[in-house]
């Protein structure tokens, strides 16, 4: 994981460090059309940003099992209870943002947005953004924090067969609401401008993700028995966006 890390920083600076070259050496035909390009950048004004990120961290998953004779299955006292095989594995979760906002100078802007990240359920982030540029008309080096709150399943789902990843582990005839949580996601990156209106940026990051799940099973006498588990995701986020201006 940590080398996995390290190598994709590499390749972001290394690139941005080789393209900083390449524009440092063109002859003066070429720096003439890249002034005209990004030679004439308001300092201030709406922005809008399309970002595509790969999560990546480890998760836990409980091997599917079917139930022997003992498991009882009309009450949370859980007779003859078989505990499956619980691994630990690597996953990469693919996340698609839109945000949008203003920016006050050369440095600073702020803004919102939204997205929608593949996990074992999706979850549909609205969060709030703060980011620094270092530098506005050429490579330059960024910071920006995202946090917000990220929205699961509205409503509960029936099973008739439920396998989760946690205790109990099986369910049968029981529904499942999985709520979202607080999410915080820090990160530095490196912008490219392309042209006057737009940047290319690519970007390292930190995800702090909560997560809420709810397992319901309906009994006589309007009792029910229920589960409730809560999940905090720690997680490495790679990736490339391009930012309208």
């Amino acid at each position: 994981m940590k080398k996995i890390s390290i190598t994709i920083l590499a390749i972001i600076l290394a690139a941005a460090g080789f393209a900083q070259i390449t524009g440092e050496n063109k002859p003066d035909t070429m720096g003439k059309e890249t002034l005209t390009l990004i030679g004439k950048r308001k300092s201030s004004g709406f922005y809008g940003t399309m970002q595509i990120n790969l999560l990546m961290g480890n998760h836990q998953y409980a091997e599917r099992f079917v139930p022997y004779k003992g498991y009882s299955l009309s009450s949370s006292m859980l007779p003859g209870y078989i505990v499956p095989s619980v691994n630990t594995r690597f996953s990469v979760s693919p996340s698609f943002m839109l945000s949008g906002g203003f920016r006050f100078n050369k440095h600073w802007a702020a803004g919102a947005g939204a997205g929608i990240e593949i996990f074992d359920h999706n979850l549909y982030p609205l969060f709030a953004e703060l980011k620094y540029t270092f530098w506005d008309n050429r490579i330059s080096p960024y910071v920006a924090l995202k946090g917000g709150y990220a929205f699961k399943d509205f409503k509960a789902k029936y099973h008739e067969e439920l396998w989760l990843n946690w205790q109990p582990y099986y369910l049968s005839d029981a529904t499942l609401r999985n709520f979202g949580g607080m999410m915080l996601h820090p990160e530095i990156g490196v912008k490219v401008p392309l042209y006057d209106y737009c940047d290319l940026l690519f970007s390292a990051a930190y995800r702090y993700q909560e997560k809420k799940s709810v397992a319901r099973r309906e009994l006589p006498s309007n009792q029910y028995d229920e589960w409730e588990h809560i999940e905090k995701l720690n997680k490495l986020s790679f990736g490339v966006a391009i930012m309208f201006r």
